[in-house]
């Protein structure tokens, strides 16, 4: 369903929206400079985009099968460039939070469409190409804030602006895009489709929650990490650096799973990241440990996502609605979690961070493990055996003669 050209431009897409998702963390003090505001309201912006995201995934969703994959791509990026270049150009404060809503409108889109097309458009190689999307996007998470402190914060319209103009490339490569996938595609896309299985709603429940929960730790990391080493004795410089190694360890996480992809299930991919990731947050009390196990979590973080969407089209069909619903789930927990993580440390002291982080981290590997012993119950998850393991058949003279009738018949 995509040529090689609209392949390598939506993975640009994830780049620029990976991008846009880290550029206003680092640029909430030149907008509380410019527009005299606390530090709370100058981070609304972000609360705003992701909000605009949720809305974005959940209403494009409803609307795809109508308009075709092209159309709905095509709206995206241009609803995105129009968020981020009113962004980068508004003078007055009520435009800024307004422009994220639709910025976050225009990126929902983008995901949630790139996400479906890679998952039921590439065939085998989608799993390990849905891994090199979600790499790319984060790289796009890690470039943004060096590109800010490179031009300084001061600059930022110009970052939106420049930014926005740059959907113009993955814009120009939709037609690379068929607009509707054949029958036999869809049908094709989900092994539980083609079995014929009926998928339980447990089923997506716990894959919502493995996903709001996983983007929970992930975010609360990326939010809380340098107040947290901070207060164990580091500068703020070599917290914030610490903190550009756990985004930076993430997107190698998703680069360095893409050949297990192609060896093992998505549902040991993500059960291991999730086992690892609550082993790596275990560690942060142990001292000097902290900055290192922090990585460690961003590195098994990584492949949760795009792995957990491969799963999830094993178990229930891509083109339904269970992939809107998880990607909008991890959006609400990257949005909910990190101020209740904020309220705990306000109320108990940042000592209580690495425990917040592991009860979220032991629930998300229960509810991924019980997960993966209801699919494997259900063999919605593993491929028949009688396809994996074809049975010999030995020729006798009765089954030549009976096979060379049958073959005379049909001829």
């Amino acid at each position: 369903m995509l040529t090689r050209t609209a392949v390598a431009a939506s993975c640009a897409g994830m780049v620029i929206i990976g991008a846009l998702i880290a550029l206003y963390g680092p640029v909430v003090p030149a907008l509380r400079d410019r527009f005299g505001l606390s530090e709370t309201t100058a981070g609304m912006p972000l609360a705003a985009q992701s909000l605009g995201a949720v809305v974005g995934v959940l209403g494009f969703n409803a609307v795809h099968h109508r308009i075709g994959n092209r159309a709905l791509l095509t709206s995206s990026y241009l609803t995105m460039l129009a968020g981020t270049v009113t962004f980068g150009l508004s003078g007055t404060w009520p435009m800024v939070p307004a422009a994220a809503v639709v910025t976050g409108l225009g990126l929902g889109g983008v995901d949630f469409a790139v996400n479906r097309l890679f998952l039921i458009g590439l065939g085998s190689r989608g799993p390990a190409l849905l891994n090199v999307a979600h790499g790319c996007f984060g790289l796009g998470t890690v470039l943004a804030p060096t590109v800010i402190a490179v031009t300084g914060p001061d600059h930022y319209g110009a970052t939106f602006v420049t930014i926005g103009l740059l959907t113009l490339i993955p814009l120009a490569c939709v037609r690379g895009i068929r607009a509707r996938p054949t029958p036999s595609e869809l049908a094709g896309a989900s092994p539980a489709r083609r079995r014929g299985g009926r998928v339980p709603a447990v089923v997506p429940a716990g894959f919502v929650a493995v996903y709001m929960l996983h983007f929970a730790v992930q975010s609360g990391i990326g939010n809380w990490e340098p107040t947290h080493l901070h207060a164990l004795g580091r500068s703020m410089t070599g917290a914030t650096a610490a903190t550009s190694a756990y985004w930076l360890a993430m997107t190698a996480g998703r680069f360095l799973v893409v050949p297990l992809a192609r060896r093992w299930s998505p549902a040991t991919i993500v059960t291991g990241s999730c086992a690892l990731m609550t082993v790596s947050v275990l560690l942060l009390p142990v001292p000097g440990l902290a900055p290192w196990a922090y990585a460690a979590a961003g590195l098994c973080i990584g492949p949760v996502f795009p792995n957990g969407l491969n799963w999830l089209n094993r178990s229930a069909p891509a083109a339904g609605n269970a992939m809107a619903y998880v990607i909008a789930a991890a959006m609400l927990g990257s949005v909910a979690f990190p101020p209740v993580l904020g309220a705990v440390i306000e109320t108990y002291g940042v000592g209580a961070l690495p425990l917040a982080l592991s009860a979220l981290c032991l629930i998300t590997l229960a509810v991924s493990a019980a997960l993966a012993g209801r699919l494997r119950g259900t063999r919605t998850e593993t491929v028949p055996a009688r396809a994996a393991h074809p049975r010999k058949t030995t020729l006798t003279k009765s089954t030549v003669r009976t096979t060379g009738t049958r073959e005379k018949g049909a001829s």
